[in-house]
């Protein structure tokens, strides 16, 4: 899994350094392949120390995406989860264009 962190452009006045809330990191995980049913996925998040802090599992169907449009064939298949303040995983809406 690969993480990003969205940064804006600070002007020369100088700053503290800011941690964003944990939970607005996006996270990305490439899976080939994946299908059209059912499927179940674990999230395992574990501290610097190696000791898991969340532990979750959810059973989602990923959706078929269209990278040139509707009227386009079909991308891959994505799925989009979230976890919550509470250490709850759900499943969310894909932003289709």
């Amino acid at each position: 899994m690969t993480t990003e962190s969205a940064t804006a452009a600070e002007g020369p006045v100088a700053t503290t350094a800011r941690t964003p809330e944990p939970s607005a990191w996006p996270g990305f995980a490439f899976v080939r392949d994946l299908p059209g049913k059912s499927i179940r996925v674990r999230l395992v998040f574990k501290n610097q120390q190696g000791a898991t802090v969340l532990d979750r599992q959810i059973s989602i169907t990923p959706q078929p995406t269209y990278p040139n449009g509707r009227d386009c064939s079909q991308g891959g298949r994505q799925a989009r989860l979230t976890v919550t303040g509470e250490g709850a995983l759900i499943s969310r809406p894909l932003r289709l264009r």
